[in-house]
């Protein structure tokens, strides 16, 4: 496992770091676009999305100075295994970056965080869901 964690980018840090100063804060939050419902039918914005793994709005952001937090959705229901393997990507890497000098959070910051899709993990729906009871989930990253 951690040798995959080493070829996760080092944006991670570098997003962490520049978002915490300043940087353009269309490249440190998701743009309203990827939350776009328009091509949903009306009746279906009523319905939650189905669950997935990783759950919908698992994110990890700065929580404080040197402390990563992973949102509550990354323990909720649907989290399994690629929840899992992102938390601890994130982790391993941050541990990795941090035994290298490189300060990956140097503010809090909950403004700006990083989504399983940002190191290349997609949310997968799980299988054999009441599609009357729950929105399918936009395919790939579009959430």
């Amino acid at each position: 496992m951690r040798q995959f964690a080493s070829h996760i980018p080092r944006f991670i840090t570098l997003t962490f770091a520049l978002c915490s100063i300043g940087a353009e804060t269309s490249k440190c939050t998701p743009d309203s676009s990827q939350n776009s419902q328009e091509t949903q039918p009306s009746q279906d914005f009523a319905k939650p999305f189905c669950h997935t793994d990783p759950p919908i709005n698992c994110v990890v952001f700065c929580y404080a100075t040197d402390q990563l937090m992973f949102t509550p959705a990354c323990n909720g229901v649907g989290a399994d295994e690629l929840t899992l393997l992102f938390m601890e990507e994130i982790l391993i890497s941050a541990e990795d970056l941090a035994a290298d000098g490189i300060q990956v959070c140097p503010a809090p910051d909950p403004n700006n965080w990083l989504t399983p899709c940002d190191i290349g993990i997609i949310p997968q729906e799980w299988p054999n869901q009441d599609h009357a009871a729950c929105r399918p989930v936009p395919p790939g990253c579009a959430w």
